[in-house]
């Protein structure tokens, strides 16, 4: 039987994927701190699939965690791995605390590499394997409020599309994705610091579906999955201003 590892499994997306990759017959193996809330995700996955789940409940920000964790599960056949541990913050940058930003970017970024990196060798070893990471459509643009945060996801995204292209323009059969939801109804908004204003209560969409569809392009071979036509529409309409003017553009928005 092959294995998912999907690490910010206790809420929100983290939740989904587990479902969505046990409904496709896998494994799991899902990381998270929580570990109240990753036994109850692995009581309802098992019971209502039959797979078997393992969870691993352990902060796993910055490199060497991300290599316990590569020790912990590497001998488990992972044929799926979910980066999707991760946060953001809200607010003026300098009102933000640097301790905290850099914890932001050590789990988003340097996690991530590293997780990757290590996975990635093992699956073109066999040539088989998929790895999606989970960016942001915060990533697409300079964005005020979230700029840290929007400019750790430019790197997971721009990173995941480089890996994608190096393999399949050297014939490998690994797939690697960037998932760029936009505002979702998960945690993420309060725990980011944000208040639930006009905009993102006109722009916000269900977890699930998105989710759905971030698999089944990863599966695909799809080196961006973004979900949602009002996502895609921003999007397009951002990528025809200069990177000032869409700032600008973000800041009147997202303050709504």
């Amino acid at each position: 039987m092959v294995t998912a590892l999907v690490t910010g499994a206790s809420s929100g997306f983290g939740v989904d994927f587990a479902h969505i990759l046990a409904s496709k017959g896998y494994d799991l193996i899902i990381d998270a701190r929580r570990k109240d809330k990753l036994e109850e995700v692995s009581r309802n996955v098992a019971d209502k699939y039959g797979v078997k789940v393992h969870i691993i409940d352990m902060d796993i920000s910055g490199f060497d965690a991300a290599v316990k964790l590569y020790d912990l599960t590497k001998d488990e056949n992972i044929e799926v791995l979910i980066n999707n541990a991760g946060f953001g913050m809200y607010d003026f940058f300098i009102d933000q605390d640097a301790s905290k930003v850099n914890s932001m970017i050590e789990l988003n970024i340097s996690t991530l590499t590293a997780l990757t990196n290590l996975f990635l060798k093992d699956m073109v070893k066999k040539d088989s394997g998929y790895i999606m990471n989970v960016a942001s459509f915060a990533g697409f643009n300079p964005m005020p409020f979230y700029a840290a945060y929007g400019g750790s996801k430019a790197y997971v995204m721009n990173f995941s599309v480089a890996l994608s292209t190096e393999l399949k323009e050297t014939g490998s059969k690994v797939k690697v994705s960037a998932f760029c939801p936009g505002y979702t109804n998960t945690e993420f908004v309060a725990v980011a610091g944000q208040k639930r204003s006009e905009f993102v209560n006109r722009t916000i969409g269900e977890s699930y579906p998105a989710a759905l569809e971030a698999v089944n392009g990863l599966f695909k071979g799809k080196a961006i999955v973004m979900p949602r036509f009002i996502n895609k529409l921003g999007a397009l309409m951002l990528k025809f201003m200069s990177r000032k003017k869409a700032a600008e553009t973000v800041f009147k928005s997202i303050r709504k």
